[in-house]
């Protein structure tokens, strides 16, 4: 009915125009209320003024409001390492919100040039309000908290996150309650609740398949790695626990859920690094299991690893190379490849072709004539093809060509010859390496 009546009372002064009146320089003051003033300069209009004035004078209020903010609330804040100013906004404002149907708007003012509104709040209803709501979110967290401790599985806490939700508002006064109901045991329900979540998850354990494994560098396609969840208490599976996957960073994670026998199954992370002996990480993903983590304070970490052995790949190259159809004691394209391979994965090399991977290929040079041109330039062109093999499979990986690669010079074809093949190796460095390194790891 009050609701109803404020929006009578807005509809009527909405329409008229009257003297700006005295509370748009001097805020009332009256005992027992807290009032707020929303001022708009125009050209919003019509609603649009209206609604803009009524949200600044709820702000208003609920600035009066965060100055009732108690020591113990800011205490609670501050041990949980969050930001009291914006945590306790947020309370306030969800407060505020709970207390709209509340909120009294007293007068409106409407010109060509502004608007304005005058809403209060009763303090005394305000704080009646906030003790029902108060006592129906303590209520309703003891109930999630039996849930809780009822049966132990994933959804223990998503009834914690709930838990520690409903009386999120409530911490600016110490929350004592009997609990369990019955046992006429007084416990802070605060604090339960955030030991009952580190006591949980210290019960969840992480079991990889593989405590030890040897791997190819760039060869870890069609490995997969496989892990368990399971309560390490009563030694059963946990279903639907979320768990990362990463090498050194976990900003960059792989993520999956635990199926209904606990596993959960991972690609093996690129391996960016060139050490011999890395770890691949496991860890519960608490973000993704608690809601309000950081109300919780520091829960213990659930880890585990898999020690990876990396190992160098071993490379067999056979490019056959002819400068004006002469082999060529001084090649240009092979160390360009056993640099490559040597860089990034510290392979070894094979002159056998019983290797991981398999480079062939062919480059020559052509002149079209042994005189120069009317211009008196040396002309020469290159060509080059290559392809790589898995040495296990014998498939072909990738292949290229590159035809007609022009070089010149004024001395001589043997000159011109070389700045072909010069340009070939720098179209192999730019173009093909790039390419070579995202097909290598996806082997």
């Amino acid at each position: 009915m009050k609701i109803i009546g404020s929006l009578l009372l807005l509809l009527i002064i909405g329409c008229a125009t009257h003297s700006e009146p005295d509370w748009f320089g001097n805020q009332p003051k009256s005992n027992g209320y807290w009032f707020g003033i929303g001022m708009v300069e125009k050209p919003l209009q019509g609603g649009e003024c209206r609604e803009k004035a009524i949200n600044l004078a709820l702000s208003e209020i609920s600035s009066q409001i965060s100055v009732e903010m108690s020591a113990s609330f800011e205490r609670i804040v501050t041990e949980n390492n969050l930001s009291f100013e914006d945590f306790s906004q947020s309370i306030i404002k969800t407060r505020v919100e709970k207390n709209l149907p509340n909120v009294e708007y007293v007068d409106y003012y409407d010109s060509k040039e502004k608007c304005g509104m005058l809403a209060r709040l009763s303090q005394s209803i305000y704080y009646e309000t906030i003790a029902l709501q108060r006592r129906n979110a303590i209520q309703t967290s003891i109930g999630l908290l039996e849930q809780a401790e009822s049966n132990f599985s994933f959804q223990t806490f998503s009834y914690l996150s709930e838990a520690m939700s409903e009386i999120m508002p409530y911490l600016d006064i110490p929350i004592e309650e009997e609990y369990p109901v019955g046992s006429e045991n007084r416990v802070n329900i605060h604090r339960y609740i955030k030991v009952l979540a580190n006591q949980s998850m210290n019960r969840l354990s992480l079991d990889p398949n593989q405590k030890d494994l040897e791997v190819k560098r760039g060869f870890t396609k069609e490995i997969q790695l496989s892990m368990r969840v399971k309560d390490n208490k009563n030694d059963i599976p946990m279903e639907s626990i979320p768990i990362m996957c990463y090498m050194v960073d976990n900003v960059d994670h792989a993520l999956s859920l635990s199926d209904s026998d606990g596993r959960c199954i991972f690609s093996i992370p690129q391996i960016k690094e060139k050490k011999s002996i890395q770890y691949v990480n496991y860890e519960v993903d608490q973000d993704g299991l608690i809601n309000n983590l950081e109300m919780f304070g520091n829960l213990s970490n659930v880890q585990a690893q898999t020690i990876l052995k990396v190992i160098s790949p071993r490379i067999h190259i056979k490019i056959i190379e002819k400068n004006l159809d002469n082999i060529t004691n001084n090649p240009y394209v092979q160390p360009i490849f056993s640099e490559f391979f040597s860089h990034h994965y510290s392979a070894s090399f094979s002159d056998s072709d019983d290797a991981d991977l398999l480079i062939n290929g062919i480059v020559n040079t052509r002149s079209l004539s042994d005189m120069p041109n009317e211009y008196g330039i040396y002309q020469v062109f290159g060509d080059l093809t290559i392809s790589i093999s898995n040495g296990i499979s014998g498939e072909e990986i990738m292949s290229k060509s590159y035809n007609q690669i022009q070089g010149s010079d004024f001395n001589s074809n043997r000159e011109a010859a070389n700045q072909s093949l010069k340009k070939i190796s720098i179209k192999i460095t730019e173009d093909f390496l790039p390419e070579i390194l995202s097909v290598i790891e996806g082997l």
